[in-house]
């Protein structure tokens, strides 16, 4: 009867140990790789449109007029950067831009003078970060952007019988942040399309005219564009 019993209990613990081996080996199955790697150098040119924003606050004998403008313009230029993807598909980068802007607006106030303002070239640095779905890569950029602009107004003044045309004008490169995002899809191994939105505010300027008048701008610039490139 001892035997019987010891006989019975191996048996248990024999059925036992075999679904608790087969469960030991079972695991969660890694994620497949991806078919395309994100990782390396490019280079391509992108062209949209630039649509510059600004606000302006003018001044003069004590009276103040506030004014918004508004310019949309072609912009185009060159990129390029490098990428590198981690097994858990996540992709980080750096990418560098330059470009040229044909935004400008003549905004009228106070019946004879105008506010003037215009982007030209423009160029900027970023921060990638996104996540590849394959062949398509959802990202996000911030940076620092700089940019040539130039704020102004024109106002008539009286010269003895003859009214004569003044104009303020003041140019320089401003710098700002410059933030984004956008997709990219590799249709070949090395050609490469995308489409993206980019914020940038270039801060403000302060000018000061002969007739004591005071104006002071805040410039911005919103870009949409698509572009193409090769990587290496």
């Amino acid at each position: 009867m001892r035997f019987v019993s010891w006989g019975i209990v191996a048996a248990c613990g024999f059925l036992l140990a075999g679904p608790a081996a087969k469960a030991a080996e079972i695991r969660v199955p890694d994620l497949p790789s991806p078919s395309y790697n994100w990782t390396g150098f490019y280079a391509g040119i992108y062209g949209g449109g630039g649509y510059a924003a600004w606000a302006a606050d003018y001044c003069r004998n004590g009276g103040c007029r506030h004014s918004e403008g508004q310019a949309s313009g072609f912009a185009a230029g060159v990129y390029g950067g490098f990428n590198h993807q981690f097994a858990n598909r996540f992709v980080i980068g750096g990418e560098l831009e330059w470009g040229k802007s044909s935004s400008s607006r003549d905004e009228l106030i106070f019946g004879d003078r105008a506010l003037l303002s215009s982007f030209g070239a423009f160029g900027a640095a970023r921060l990638r970060a996104g996540y590849a779905f394959d062949r398509l890569l959802a990202y996000g950029a911030v940076g620092v952007g700089v940019a040539s602009i130039g704020n102004g107004y024109r106002h008539t003044v009286q010269v003895g019988c003859d009214s004569v045309q003044e104009m303020i004008w003041d140019e320089q490169v401003k710098a700002g942040l410059v933030v984004g995002g956008g997709f990219e899809y590799a249709f070949t191994k090395h050609f490469v399309g995308r489409g993206e939105y980019l914020y940038a505010d270039y801060g403000g300027v302060t000018l000061s005219g002969r007739d004591r008048s005071r104006t002071e701008f805040h410039n911005e610039m919103h870009l949409v564009r698509v572009g193409a490139s090769y990587k290496f």
